[in-house]
């Protein structure tokens, strides 16, 4: 798990450039960079929840059966990273003083995940049912060494429906229908006053504020496999492609006091939101905690995944790439599972 830690630090190492550095920002640009940033994460983080149960068998039988054989179940852990568009992550970063993310090979900036998943098997009907669950402890030493702070948590799981009888050895394949749900974000302690302008007359000020990026994300995702066992050969290759519809929100929250100044002098604190609609921002929330704006969107997105698997008495080792049609990003998986 720690060693994981490391590697989501790699992912997310912008916000290192970040620290310490004081920025006076016009709070419309960083509202319209926000609405960007969302609208790229709505068409992102649904792909990325997808990582996890892509395992090589498009069906993996019954848990029970008739005549009494051996069950269909199995249990391991996959991890691996997608790719987002880094352009909007720049412009934000850029906004709060930080520099350029990271981008591997032009694929742009990676988003790895994790996730411990099992499957089990049907009875009578020839179905399977999967589940998977990946977090990260609240507190991981390497990040509060740099005033860092990282959430992340995945839950998902589905339901697949072979559409090829079990008498057919060779090929299987399955419809399915998956729910994944997707939370997470990075943040980084900022020791100086930052202020916002707010047109000519008005700021917001923020002291010692930490500053981080939140998304979260629900889909639904239709989905179809087909799996094929080489004879003599214990490599499974397999193709599957996913349609899902998701709901997304994401943007920024600034934790700190917040004290606003304008023309005539200070703005009482009650009376801060209604001056800041009277400039038209109507989506950020002022409260106790700080500033936070979080856009939701919502989007269609298309997914092709495939690979192998190589089995080895029980167990598979998979490896499974990923390809988002609509963003055109890739993705990659490994995965060692124990499968009866």
């Amino acid at each position: 798990m720690k060693k994981f830690g490391k590697v989501l630090i790699v992912g997310m190492v912008m916000f290192l450039l970040a620290a310490g550095s004081v920025f006076s920002v016009d709070l419309e640009d960083l509202q319209k960079t926000v609405s960007g940033f969302s609208e790229n994460m709505a068409k992102s983080l649904p792909f990325n929840s997808t990582m996890g149960l892509n395992w090589s068998d498009a069906y993996i039988g019954q848990f029970i059966k008739l005549p009494p054989g051996i069950p269909g179940l199995g249990v391991g852990l996959s991890f691996g990273v997608t790719f987002l568009d880094i352009g909007d992550m720049n412009k934000i970063l850029g906004i709060f003083g930080g520099g350029n993310s990271i981008d591997v090979s032009g694929l742009g900036l990676p988003l790895p995940g994790y996730t411990f998943e099992g499957r089990l098997g049907g009875f009578i009907l020839p179905f399977d049912i999967g589940f998977k669950f990946g977090a990260l402890p609240e507190a991981i030493p390497l990040l509060e060494r740099f005033d860092i702070g990282l959430d992340y948590m995945l839950i998902g799981g589905d339901i697949r429906y072979s559409v090829i009888p079990d008498k057919v050895p060779v090929i299987k394949a399955s419809v399915g229908l998956g729910v994944n749900h997707l939370s997470g974000g990075v943040s980084k302690i900022i020791k100086e006053e930052q202020i916002f302008r707010i047109g000519d007359d008005y700021t917001l000020a923020v002291g010692n504020p930490t500053v981080g990026l939140r998304w979260k994300t629900t889909s639904v995702e239709l989905k179809a496999q087909t799996s094929v066992k080489l004879p003599l050969v214990p490599i499974i290759p397999y193709l599957g492609a996913g349609f899902n519809f998701a709901k997304s929100n994401a943007g920024y929250a600034i934790d700190s006091k917040i004290t606003m100044t304008g023309s005539d002098g200070s703005v009482d604190s009650k009376d801060m939101l209604s001056k800041l609609k009277e400039f038209g921002f109507t989506d950020i929330a002022i409260s106790d905690k700080g500033i936070e704006s979080l856009l939701d969107n919502t989007a269609w997105n298309m997914r092709l995944f495939g690979g192998f698997s190589l089995k080895m008495a029980v167990i598979h080792l998979d490896l499974t790439g990923m390809y988002n049609v609509f963003t055109q990003n890739y993705g990659m998986t490994f995965g060692i599972r124990l499968q009866l």
